[in-house]
């Protein structure tokens, strides 16, 4: 049962919702990201690089990785030579760099802005996303680069449906107007204060009941390869969201079936600590059948036949059940598909639920000061370099 005082914060959040929830529908805000993606795809791109890091590139990612767009995106993030080194030889006069910085100071997205930007000629290819009037925004607009905003009300991690995701998917090819759609349609939902009827408040809930109860670990069980950046995109989501002020839920990234094979051991017979969330799929596009000419099939008789879509639809049965049996908390998530509305259903459902799980557990769901902290240690160590 919903506390009173979660049920009254989400009749306020319905009558005036926080930035972040209204973005996928603010006709106005979209039309300065259609207007900058008309703009830039004038030209024949070969490539995208985005340079960013944390909540400047992980929901970009995320989407990205799970539609695997129509051209290929580098993302330039931690201070990784070698990756680095890579993007650098697909750089020429047809790629559009991306920076990603809401205040524009961050360490690693600078130190690789200042490389990758040595190779390049033509101000027209750089397009700076950042806070209006940032130090990026001045510096972008001192050197001829494009630039676009960022509302300033809207923290990183909550940023995948402002310029900070949609600008790079649209030129990458993804269906931007289709991942906004699925968000907005499903926010209603999730602003219902019936909770019987709010996913994004009944998923706060149990995370929040196992939380009190002793399970400080959220698992995400995905039942989706391509659908891991999602995961790391929500991992940083719980981090940032409710680990402060001596509270914290650790979120861990499992994916199926690879993980059956790893940390499924752990996970039924080790420490009753852990709260799942299961995500799966019904849709997988291509299948295959099992009708090898070689006979290997012989190995395991009862795979001869199956499909990989059936077969795994049976694995992630065998699971929850086994779950149930063990008596180990779970909630499911099932997707029809992997799409754009789709995944921009999830993914304001998991950014309004991680709001609630905050006022539940009495922190700022917005801030990460103690992430502040460390980068002024940085910040000093440099300077003294």
């Amino acid at each position: 049962k919903a506390p009173n005082s979660l049920v009254e914060f989400i009749k306020a959040q319905k009558a005036n919702p926080e930035r972040f929830i209204q973005l996928p529908a603010d006709t106005k805000y979209l039309g300065v990201i259609k207007a900058a993606v008309n703009k830039y795809q004038r030209k024949a791109w070969d490539g995208i690089v985005v340079i960013g890091i944390g909540g400047s590139n992980l929901g970009t990612l995320a989407i990205w990785r799970a539609l695997r767009g129509k051209k290929e995106i580098g993302f330039a993030e931690t201070l990784d030579a070698r990756r680095l080194d890579r993007i650098l030889r697909h750089i020429n006069e047809n790629t559009l760099v991306i920076i990603v910085s809401k205040s524009g100071t961050t360490a690693e997205t600078v130190a690789n802005a200042a490389v990758i930007l040595d190779k390049i000629q033509n101000p027209e290819q750089v397009v700076a996303i950042t806070d209006e009037n940032s130090k990026l925004w001045d510096w972008a607009k001192k050197n001829s680069f494009g630039v676009i905003p960022v509302p300033k009300e809207v923290g990183g991690r909550y940023s995948v449906f402002s310029a900070v995701g949609l600008f790079p998917l649209a030129m990458a090819g993804v269906k931007i107007e289709k991942l906004v759609a699925g968000a907005a349609n499903f926010t209603s939902a999730c602003l219902d204060p019936e909770v019987a009827k709010n996913p994004a408040a009944l998923s706060a809930l149990q995370i929040f009941k196992y939380w009190q109860g002793g399970k400080p670990i959220h698992d995400t069980f995905i039942f989706e390869p391509d659908l891991e950046a999602f995961g790391k995109w929500y991992r940083q989501l719980t981090g940032e969201s409710v680990g402060k002020d001596g509270k914290g839920i650790t979120p861990t990234v499992s994916i199926g079936t690879t993980d059956l094979h790893s940390v499924a051991q752990l996970y039924l017979g080790g420490p009753r600590d852990k709260f799942t969330t299961f995500i799966s799929v019904t849709d997988h596009g291509k299948d295959f059948a099992i009708k090898s000419r070689s006979g290997i099939e012989e190995l395991a008789p009862d795979l001869a036949g199956n499909k990989f879509g059936e077969m795994l639809a049976v694995i992630y049965g065998g699971v929850v059940a086994t779950y149930k049996k063990r008596k180990i908390p779970f909630l499911e998530i099932h997707l029809a598909e992997i799409s754009e509305e789709a995944l921009g259903a999830l993914m304001q459902m998991k950014m309004i639920e991680m709001m609630y799980l905050g006022k539940l557990m009495g922190v700022n769901p917005f801030d990460q000061p103690e992430v502040e902290l460390y980068k002024e240690e940085v910040s000093r160590l440099l300077h003294n370099l």
